[in-house]
């Protein structure tokens, strides 16, 4: 008999916490159970569902019309997404829509006004705005607009650009656990009086706390220990790019990830991270480099070989799989497999790429001939290797001379060779 195995939603505050409180069934007490998604794939699948949400909105012409993060819950088995609203609703209007929001039909809600708190989720054109309007009236501090919040938020002009906002303060926030992107210690031995004296503070003044050469704002330490250790855990590609969105306290809107940005950095992210037979996982720049160019796992060195266009880079080593969103043409499909690195049957020791995507390739082989690689066909690894998969671009295997060695002087596939 199969054991019904429960699903649980987490929310973001749930994953900056690491844990969630629950009710014991049997005595009633209130329990901490930890927040962990299941593996570093299920995390990335979070964002990339978090992102395709926006990128569904947009295409339909909306926005979102609401500084709350949470409505968004995330499945910690697979990272499946879903958004749970006031009554389902998803707080949206229709790009460039302002003034009230125009009357629902019945059973309509994708045009339900959304809660304006005053929190890190608001870009900072629209912190000023409400500035403008309500200082003096928030100056309660009770962190949302008085009385007619709804009325107000419809006012509000939420636009892609502010999406985009959002959408870079959500994610830093799930990858690192933290809070605003802007609370360092700068904002943290200051007073504020009110939500809206600091959020103001931040548009007007805030300094990304994790920015290049930023040295007044930066974490604290026994504070903000978890942001300080992921951000050294996670790429370079995906540290930049929040460094990109948060350049100038936010306000360069030119600046800020399109969801296509975001979708392009999570698939390289996914495809970075290594699962070796031996049970290391992690991304990268966790291997051990050699001088020869190769990297190594750590725990039982096995190596890896690196296969670049010059921009990007696939590593090889037995076993890898190799996926559409890296050698076909849908950059975002990183579920179809394409290829696999596998041992030659008839020479022990010798491996190769082989095609399993039903395209045709084009590779240079170790006697310097050019030839087509057709699905269930391979291509040996060596130093010298050069393939183009089904999208034209050259990728090529390149290992630095050792000590003594010559340099080896390797074509290119646009030469003219007989194929065989």
């Amino acid at each position: 008999m199969n054991e019904h195995k429960e699903i649980i939603w987490a929310s973001l505050s749930e994953l900056c916490e690491e844990n969630r409180t629950v009710t014991d069934p049997e005595t009633g007490r209130r329990l901490k159970r930890p927040v962990i998604f299941s593996s570093m794939r299920a995390l990335v699948t979070g964002a990339l569902h978090f992102v395709e949400f926006f990128e569904k909105l947009h295409r339909e012409g909306k926005v979102y019309c609401s500084s709350s993060a949470e409505g968004f819950r995330f499945s910690l088995a697979t990272g499946e997404m879903r958004f749970v609203g006031q009554d389902g609703a998803i707080f949206c209007r229709l790009a460039g829509q302002e003034g009230t929001f125009p009357a629902r039909e019945a059973g309509e809600s994708d045009t339900f006004p959304g809660r304006t708190e005053i929190n890190e989720f608001l870009a900072p054109e629209l912190v000023e705005v409400i500035k403008e309007r309500y200082e003096g009236v928030l100056a309660g501090g009770d962190g949302c607009l008085p009385e007619s919040g709804e009325e107000e938020a419809a006012a509000l002009p939420f636009t892609v650009e502010t999406d985009r906002y959002f959408m870079a303060v959500f994610l830093f926030e799930y990858f690192f656990h933290t809070g605003s992107p802007f609370e360092g210690k700068k904002m943290v031995n200051r007073c504020f009086l009110s939500p809206l004296e600091k959020e103001s503070f931040r548009a007007e003044q805030g300094r990304f706390c994790m920015d290049v050469g930023e040295n007044d704002n930066t974490p604290v330490k026994g504070i903000q220990d978890k942001l300080i250790h992921y951000w050294k855990e996670y790429p370079k590609i995906l540290r930049k790019m929040f460094q990109r969105a948060f350049l100038d306290g936010g306000t360069l809107c030119e600046l800020r990830p399109t969801e296509v940005d975001w979708k392009q950095t999570l698939v390289r992210l996914l495809m970075d991270y290594q699962v070796c037979g031996c049970g290391f996982v992690g991304f990268s720049s966790r291997l051990l480099p050699r001088e020869n160019g190769t990297l190594v796992c750590p725990v039982c060195g096995k190596t890896y070989y690196v296969l670049s266009d010059g921009m990007d880079r696939i590593l090889l080593a037995e076993g890898v799989k190799l996926y559409a969103c890296q050698t076909g043409r849908d950059p975002f499909d990183k579920d179809t497999v394409t290829a696999r690195v596998a041992e030659n049957r008839q020479k022990k020791g010798l491996y190769g790429i082989k095609n399993l995507s039903g395209g045709v390739w084009r590779g240079r082989f170790p006697d310097g001939t050019l030839r087509e690689i057709r699905e269930g066909q391979g291509i040996p690894i060596w130093n010298g290797m050069q393939v183009r998969f089904e999208t034209g671009e050259e990728w090529s295997l390149r290992l630095r001379p050792e000590p003594g060695d010559g340099n080896v002087r390797h074509g290119s596939l646009d030469q003219t060779d007989t194929d065989q």
